[in-house]
């Protein structure tokens, strides 16, 4: 539970008011996608094997977080806080860190998550008419969604508790972190088109469900617009933690239904 407490003790006294190093649109795109695409190749080499294991097709994409984005994102954000101040440290690399009044942070969170979940919901129908005349060929070892009645009580259990700690929990900080932390100050160049242009590039770095780009990119792009507004990426976090934490919750209900 994030408390005023919590948000106090996560946000620094004063942010690094030096503008950053903008990207070129080239390297913008690089950083954006590149992440996507390693996860994307781990994803469908490990769908097969969760499937061998018996495991829902959601722990492929646990792997693939585990294995590529973990380290690469720590790694990299760190190397470039090592360039940039001579030590371990990600002052002066991730940014929009700016203090926010509790009662803002906990005004704003719940206004992300109702335009996020209007606009998702809202665009449900087009993602699953793209999925149906242009990805339908694709099987089922490669989807992230799957029938829960396929799999014993303690494989759920198992999966669930894994995909709380990847999907729920770590992914959204450390794509916060890089994302909207790093590589949004950085299209600053752009103007009013950067959170734009972020969209579009976060939504295709979801490279294993293309046909969720367009629902994606709009709906994250409100998000985008309040955290650069106010320059603050725990907004994100907090938005991103519990809107991933939805999938999760319908699978614990599923568990507690069905046995």
């Amino acid at each position: 539970m994030i408390t005023t407490r919590t948000i106090s003790s996560i946000q620094p006294a004063r942010s690094i008011p030096a503008a950053p190093a903008q990207h070129t649109l080239a390297q913008s795109i690089v950083l954006h996608l590149l992440p996507g695409i390693l996860i994307a190749v781990v994803f469908f080499c490990t769908a097969p094997l969760a499937r061998q294991w018996q495991l829902p097709p959601f722990m492929a994409q646990c792997f693939a977080d585990l294995i590529v984005l973990v380290p690469s994102v720590l790694g990299f954000l760190f190397y470039q806080g090592y360039r940039t101040n001579g030590r371990l440290s990600l002052d002066g690399v991730v940014l929009y860190r700016d203090r926010l009044p509790w009662w803002q942070f906990a005004g704003i969170v719940p206004l992300i998550l109702l335009a996020v979940g209007g606009v998702t919901v809202l665009l449900v129908p087009l993602g699953t008419g793209i999925f149906t005349r242009f990805f339908a060929w694709l099987p089922a070892t490669f989807l992230t969604t799957t029938d829960l009645h396929a799999y014993s009580r303690s494989t759920l259990i198992g999966s669930y508790l894994v995909f709380f700690l990847m999907i729920v929990l770590i992914a959204p900080i450390l794509e916060e972190l890089y994302f909207r932390g790093y590589l949004l100050p950085r299209l600053a160049r752009y103007g009013i088109w950067a959170p734009v242009i972020h969209s579009v590039l976060f939504a295709l770095y979801h490279v294993w469900s293309p046909w969720l780009a367009i629902g994606r990119m709009l709906s994250v792009l409100l998000l985008v617009v309040v955290v650069q507004w106010k320059r603050n990426i725990y907004l994100g976090m907090a938005a991103h933690i519990i809107g991933n934490s939805v999938d999760a919750l319908v699978g614990a209900a599923f568990i507690l239904e069905q046995f």
